[in-house]
């Protein structure tokens, strides 16, 4: 983690400096019901917790954007325990991160582009809290529906790391400024 910081750093810079024009500034709003999954000890966590998140992004030119996330939660979810309801409740408290967005426009209005970064998420399970930083990536398709307006959807791993998963996709719409 500490080495892709630095990289990130670097590639976004090499992108702003041979970028002619940037494009500007856009958001994007959705809602991403995630899958958590974790295995301890010989026992397989799962849950079904839900977020609304926020995209603030630049676009550097028109093939790469770096972007901003938040994500808050909108509702927790049981924690089945192999399989079986235990009672407990986990939701996602939030999540935020940092993203390179390279992107390709494939028809008229139709854009494919993939996410890279790292995404803090914090965790709430039964009376317990936790906090993380992992390496996030993900792909996605956006649709322009009039110059400024556009649907979006994408599926992310927002935490990959100790046994431990959470993912999600995001259906939403975006606003360029």
């Amino acid at each position: 983690m500490k080495r892709l910081i630095p990289f990130l750093a670097v590639a976004t810079l090499a992108a702003t400096a041979s970028s002619v024009q940037a494009q500007g500034l856009y958001g994007e709003l959705g809602y991403t019901p995630l899958k958590l999954e974790s295995r301890v000890g010989g026992l397989d966590f799962s849950s079904k917790p839900s977020n609304v998140r926020g995209i603030i992004g630049y676009e550097l030119n028109s093939n790469l954007a770096v972007e901003g996330m938040l994500g808050l939660n909108a509702q927790d979810s049981s924690v089945k325990v192999n399989g079986i309801n235990s009672g407990v409740k986990a939701e996602v408290d939030n999540m935020v991160g940092v993203f390179v967005k390279p992107k390709i426009q494939v028809a008229e209005g139709l854009e494919l582009f993939g996410r890279l970064g790292a995404a803090r998420t914090k965790l709430s399970v039964g009376g317990n809290t936790d906090s993380a930083t992992s390496v996030a990536y993900g792909l996605g398709a956006s649709y322009q529906l009039t110059p400024a307006l556009s649907l979006n959807a994408d599926y992310m791993t927002y935490h990959d790391k100790d046994d431990t998963t959470l993912k999600g996709v995001t259906v939403g719409v975006g606003y360029k400024f």
